[in-house]
């Protein structure tokens, strides 16, 4: 084995070591795998930046702003506002049915992501409305979501797979040639969810206390446990506070306690605005650990009064509501604390309490790094939690996707949708210049603004493809994959063509799980390929076998962002995913079994 050889396996081992241990973002390990590609010298400069250039880039942009000018039109609200509509009067597990298959529909047109955001918000209500616990509800759309990914090019891995086929000059896939194979796998999926999800998920969620269309203020705070850290103060005038503003009182920063509502006169401020001013003869209704609040009013001179639990009706005085925020699959925010965000001052609204992993976090708040995952309990008026539901970083649950004032471009942009998906169909288009079109059309036609149609564009994913993809041709020319092909082989005599297909498509379903799809598309993809051309067999079925691997994202959080969407607010733990997922990994490893071969004979 060469030299080169041996530095680009080096390469590609420390890189599937960094995705498994999640120490690094994907996109920034795929930025460090073209770095190290390049300074090592394997690859000339058009050949290591081939990746920017690759036709699944287009795609993805393209379909990044037409998905995003179908939210801004309200298309997807009309969506949502129908489905709710379809849940009426139905038992839970045709809930489950109804809601998993619309968000398996809506993946099949659009970001699966996206397809997730839209339904989860529908079943959050559902679950209000028929006083279901959320946790029975919210994993199964995502997981519907993800099997509707399977039946479509239009998933990312997917589009992938499909564009190594066709740099290696072989058949590659159409929009509607994963149905065959897909279809089934996901049917059969979502009926397994609508039976089995009831009773394998647990009742556990920061919501299961829930009940009305009120959003239940009282079952809230209590869900939540707010009243073992909620305590009343009284400001004398003897007070340090006294003339002070609350962001000068230092009681969050110095002590982790959290003002969730200022009393003076006649007037309630909840959630109080950091620059109001504490004045003698003031009622505060603090929020945090009985120690650290006993010692901020020793410090501070405050009179800590007998907790009354009627007091809790003031995080809803001035017209202040509850909602309940997750933070957002690709957020930016991840990693950084209320503070360095400034969120108080940013959106005027007092964070509560945050769910991580099962349980809440109610004080020390501004010192807490936020995790994928998380959902936040936040407090303040209707319009400032509106803002909330504009910003790409959050998901507001609490609240169904509003529809615009102006809807009068929703024609347009189904239309261009539909026009989109009949040039891929028929083939009149590549499906790279089609979806391009049909970004570009969407801005031309005002659907969508061209600053909106830029901040759609999810550059991580982007950056983890351009990244990723050179690696291939560094194995391809260095002779790395000549020599693990040899490996292979032996592998292969012994179990045969199906043998050898589910080999791929346990690798790549183990990838997703730990990596992500796109990463495990990328590193088994190419050597799926090459074993194919090597040995005699049909690469499309290979090649099929890799993309269905990589989309099984069913046993972990991590393995899929519309699952870490619904983890805080489901108030899911690790496990849980594993205990539903299962049964649907052996689903979809049964189908990829019987039907590839049928469909694309090896």
């Amino acid at each position: 084995m060469s030299a080169g050889a041996i530095y680009v396996l080096v390469v590609a081992g420390i890189a599937l070591v960094l995705f498994v241990t999640e120490r690094v973002a994907p996109d920034l390990i795929a930025l460090l795998v073209l770095i190290s590609l390049g300074v090592g010298g394997l690859l000339d400069l058009p050949t290591l930046f081939s990746g920017l250039s690759n036709p699944a880039m287009v795609t993805l942009i393209g379909l990044f702003m037409l998905t995003a000018a179908l939210q801004q039109t309200g298309v997807t609200a009309y969506v949502s506002l129908f489905v709710l509509r379809l849940t009426h009067g139905l038992r839970q597990w045709a809930l489950v049915g109804v809601l998993t298959l619309s968000a398996a529909l809506a993946s099949l047109m659009m970001n699966t992501v996206a397809a997730a955001a839209l339904i989860v918000p529908v079943g959050r209500r559902v679950a209000l409305n028929r006083d279901i616990s959320p946790s029975r509800l919210l994993m199964p759309i995502s997981f519907g979501a993800v099997l509707g990914g399977m039946a479509t090019l239009l998933t990312t891995s997917n589009l992938l797979i499909a564009g190594l086929l066709a740099e290696h000059g072989l058949p590659t896939f159409g929009l509607l040639d994963f149905l065959p194979v897909g279809g089934p796998i996901a049917l059969a999926g979502l009926i397994y969810l609508a039976i089995f999800s009831p009773r394998l998920l647990p009742e556990r969620s920061p919501s299961d206390q829930w009940s009305g269309l009120q959003l239940a203020r009282r079952e809230l705070t209590h869900t939540y446990r707010l009243a073992m850290r909620l305590h009343e103060a009284y400001v004398p005038p003897s007070s340090s506070l006294v003339g002070k503003t609350l962001a000068e009182s230092d009681l969050g920063r110095r002590y982790g306690v959290t003002v969730s509502a200022v009393v003076h006169g006649r007037d309630t401020y909840a959630p109080p605005s950091p620059h109001t001013r504490l004045q003698a003869g003031d009622w505060l209704l603090l929020q945090g650990r009985p120690d650290d609040t006993e010692a901020a009013a020793r410090d501070l001179g405050l009179t800590l009064l007998a907790y009354d639990e009627s007091a809790q009706a003031v995080l809803f005085a001035s017209n202040s509501e509850l909602a309940e925020v997750a933070l957002s699959p690709r957020s930016t925010l991840v990693g950084h604390t209320l503070e360095d965000i400034r969120f108080r001052e940013k959106y005027g609204l007092n964070v509560l309490a945050i769910w991580h992993e099962s349980r809440p976090i109610r004080s020390h708040l501004t010192e807490y790094a936020l995790e994928r995952g998380d959902a936040l309990l936040v407090q303040g008026s209707p319009e400032r939690i509106h803002i909330l539901t504009q910003d790409p970083d959050f998901l507001v649950l609490t609240r169904l996707p509003e529809i615009p004032e102006h809807t009068e471009r929703a024609v347009i942009a189904v239309i261009v949708l539909a026009l989109f998906l009949l040039a891929v169909a028929l083939n009149v288009l590549p499906i790279s210049l089609a979806a391009l079109l049909a970004g570009v059309t969407v801005v031309l036609t005002r659907c969508i603004t061209a600053e909106r149609a830029r901040a759609s564009i999810q550059w991580q994913v982007l950056f983890l493809i351009a990244g990723m993809l050179p690696l291939a041709k560094a194995l391809e020319q260095t002779g790395a994959m000549a020599a693990l092909l040899v490996a292979v082989k032996d592998l292969a005599e012994g179990i045969g063509p199906r043998g050898l297909l589910m080999i791929f498509y346990l690798i790549a379903a183990a990838l997703a799980q730990s990596a992500s799809g796109q990463a495990a598309a990328l590193i088994a993809g190419p050597l799926a390929i090459a074993a194919a051309q090597q040995f005699g067999l049909n690469p499309q079925a290979l090649a099929m076998g890799v993309a269905l691997g990589a989309s099984t994202a069913f046993l972990s959080p991590v393995s899929h962002p519309a699952n870490l969407l619904v983890m805080g607010p489901g108030g899911y733990r690790f496990g849980d995913y594993a205990k539903l997922g299962f049964g649907l990994v052996l689903i979809t490893a049964l189908g990829v079994y019987v039907l590839t071969p049928l469909v694309y004979p090896l």
